[in-house]
C-alpha cells in the first residue's frame, strides 16, 4: 500500500474543499453585497423619482396660473433701462396691495429695471400668491438673472407702520435699514420665515446670487396708498440713498 499516495490524495481533496468553502464564501459575500447596493441604488432612484414628480406638479400648477387668465385674472407689468439695479414686485396688484405702487415709485425714480405681478381678481387675490422660492415666471427670471443688485417688494401682516428687511445681500440690507431708521422709519427684526435667504427666492437668482427682500406691514402700506405722499416719497428717498451709494 503506498501510504505517500494516499496521503497526497487526501491533501488534494482537502486543498479543493476549503477552495471550495473559500469560494461559496465569497459568492455569498459579493451577492449580498451587490444586493445592498440594488437596494441603496432603488432607493436613491425612488428619491429621485418623487422630487421629479413634486417639481412636475409644482411647474404644472404655476403654469395653470400663468395661462389660464392673463389681463382678466393678473397682468405682467415691465419697464426694462440699462441700470444694474433691478425692482420686482411679484406679489403685485391686489394680491399685497401697496407693493407694485412702491417698486414703481423706486424703479422710476432711479430709472431701475422694474417688474410686477399683479393680481386683478374681483376676490381671492391670494389664490395668486405664488411663494418667492416657486416663482418662475420667465419674464422676471430673465430679468432678475442679468441684474447686479435686486430688490423684492413684499407685504405682511401688522396694523402698526414698520419694515421687514432680508435677502442673502446682507451688506446692503444693513444699509437699506441704517438709511430707513434714519429717515424716520421702523425697521423690526425679520421673523424666519420672511428671512427670504433661500438661494432658490427670486430675489437671489441675480447675478451674484444674492438680493434684498423689503417686507411692508399693511398699516404702512395703507399709508403709501393715502393721499398724502410723503410718506412714500420719503421710504423710496431712503432706500434710493442706500442703494445708490454702494
Amino acid at each position: 500500500m503506498n501510504i505517500k499516495k494516499h496521503v497526497t490524495t487526501i491533501k488534494v481533496f482537502a486543498l479543493l474543499f476549503f477552495l471550495l468553502v473559500g469560494y461559496s464564501s465569497y459568492v455569498k459575500y459579493q451577492g449580498a453585497k451587490l444586493e445592498d447596493e440594488n437596494k441603496t441604488l432603488k432607493k436613491q432612484l425612488d428619491i429621485a423619482n418623487e422630487n421629479i414628480k413634486e417639481q412636475k406638479n409644482e411647474l404644472d400648477e404655476l403654469r395653470s396660473l400663468l395661462d389660464s387668465q392673463k389681463d382678466v385674472d393678473y397682468e405682467i407689468e415691465v419697464n426694462e433701462t440699462d441700470s444694474n439695479v433691478t425692482v420686482v414686485a411679484i406679489h403685485g396688484g391686489k394680491i399685497e396691495k401697496g407693493t407694485t405702487e412702491l417698486a414703481y415709485a423706486l424703479a422710476s425714480h432711479n430709472n431701475y429695471n422694474y417688474y410686477s405681478f399683479q393680481g386683478l381678481k374681483s376676490t381671492d387675490n391670494f389664490a395668486l400668491h405664488v411663494p418667492s422660492d416657486k416663482f418662475a415666471e420667465t419674464y422676471a427670471l430673465e430679468m432678475v438673472s442679468k441684474s447686479k443688485r435686486t430688490l423684492s417688494i413684499h407685504g405682511c401682516d401688522g396694523a402698526e407702520e414698520f419694515t421687514y428687511i432680508g435677502g442673502r445681500d446682507t451688506e446692503l440690507a444693513n444699509r437699506i435699514k441704517e438709511s430707513l431708521t434714519k429717515h424716520g422709519f421702523t425697521v423690526k427684526d425679520t421673523p424666519k420665515d420672511l428671512a427670504g435667504i433661500s438661494p432658490d427666492n427670486i430675489v437671489n437668482r441675480d447675478i451674484d446670487e444674492r438680493g434684498v427682500q423689503i417686507e411692508i406691514s399693511e398699516g404702512l402700506r395703507t399709508e403709501f396708498l393715502s393721499t398724502n405722499k410723503d410718506s412714500l416719497n420719503s421710504y423710496v428717498l431712503a432706500i434710493s440713498e442706500a442703494v445708490n451709494n454702494m
